[in-house]
């Protein structure tokens, strides 16, 4: 964030792949080391201007076919998105191959994952550069042969430094994309904190586990809920998908119904549960807080006494508000509520078609309630 509190937007690995390449060819044109490019994002008008660095040994030679490489890096900048690949070295090796017609291959190399698994937007076997990058890297890499008055077959080589231990912090290894980051950016641009890119990973996850057979998801929130989950599931459900989806809850309970799941089960803790049960299908903090004088009135008809009721309203957090409640009989009815009407809306997200069941934890792991809906259940 800037000075004046304004977000800054970042690139996506795919612009940073491209202005590496970009830069690369234009050396090999023209003999210009270029300290920055601009680039065309993969869809539209937009253009993105974007600084590069060449390596002390940026030039190889294949002897056999006498034909250099140029090498050049881009840092990736996520601006002021979480993004696990900010600050990232992508790397790009580029040939030029003077002939009549024009043509661009892309490859990976190092550090790029590679597809093991179907239902990817990659094929299976292919390097894990997404479809929008590929666009973008060949409209750059075009317009830079027809800038030059240059005309033959452009070679790329896109490598990510370290970009295998980056993927261990990444959905790629439960995706099946093994070796590597994947090389994405349908925009060309990182807006701060993207839902939309959340929900495109919820979305190719849920395509590729029904490709391989899964009929039964596991959502959570994040990685304690799913440890907990997978505890309380894997001896009954061993093939179970399990995903953690952040706050999109609806939106992942809609796409695994939509993607022909038979069975959706969420398990979480108390604080997105009440948010569910109140209607919220996306339940960031930032976005929705939960209605805690709403969740004592719901309590006191539950037969929550009425000091504990008051309490619980004025509670700090939906947490504080679960400590109140425990101390009452009439606990067990409470979380029975709750879950019911988080129950009912998950039906009203996902439809009519899969089974539901929604597993309430404690901070600790400890299975508080779970609840089904046994008119549609399927095991």
């Amino acid at each position: 964030m800037n000075r004046r509190g304004k977000v800054r937007i970042g690139f996506t690995t795919g612009s940073a792949a491209t202005a590496a390449a970009k830069a690369a060819l234009v050396y090999l044109l023209r003999g210009l080391r270029p300290q920055r490019v601009t680039i065309p994002a993969p869809e539209g008008r937009v253009r993105l201007i974007i600084s590069v660095h060449w390596p002390d040994v940026f030039l190889e030679n294949t002897a056999a076919a006498q034909v250099e490489t140029a090498r050049v890096m881009v840092r990736k900048d996520a601006g002021d998105d979480p993004d696990v690949t900010d600050r990232a070295w992508i790397d790009a090796g580029v040939r030029f191959i003077s002939g009549e017609q024009n043509d661009v291959a892309i490859h990976g190399g190092r550090g790029v994952g590679r597809v093991t698994r179907p239902g990817l937007p990659v094929a299976v076997g292919e390097a894990a550069i997404n479809p929008g990058p590929r666009r973008q890297m060949e409209r750059a890499l075009l317009e830079t042969l027809c800038h030059c008055k240059a005309t033959g077959r452009v070679e790329v080589v896109v490598e990510v430094l370290d970009g295998e231990a980056l993927a261990a912090k990444t959905f790629n290894p439960r995706l099946g994309i093994e070796g590597g980051i994947s090389i994405l950016g349908t925009r060309g641009t990182v807006k701060p904190f993207s839902h939309a890119a959340w929900r495109e990973t919820i979305a190719q996850y849920l395509t590729v586990a029904r490709a391989g057979g899964r009929q039964l998801a596991a959502l959570s929130t994040g990685g304690r809920g799913q440890k907990f989950l997978e505890a309380a599931l894997l001896r009954d459900y061993p093939n179970a998908a399990f995903l953690q989806v952040g706050d999109h809850v609806g939106f992942a309970m809609r796409r695994a119904a939509k993607q022909g799941f038979s069975t959706i089960i969420w398990g979480g803790f108390w604080g997105k549960l009440v948010k569910m049960a109140q209607g919220r299908p996306q339940t960031h903090a930032r976005l929705f807080s939960a209605d805690l004088p709403a969740l004592a009135d719901l309590a006191e008809n539950c037969g929550l006494e009425s000091d504990l009721a008051a309490a619980a309203g004025r509670a700090n957090t939906a947490r504080h508000a679960l400590e109140i409640i425990r101390h009452s009989p009439s606990c067990a009815k409470v979380l029975e509520k709750v879950l019911g009407l988080a129950l009912d809306h998950c039906r009203a997200w996902s439809g009519t078609g899969p089974g539901l069941e929604l597993i309430l934890f404690d901070y600790d792991g400890r299975e508080m309630m779970r609840l089904r809906d046994h008119n549609k259940w399927k095991s």
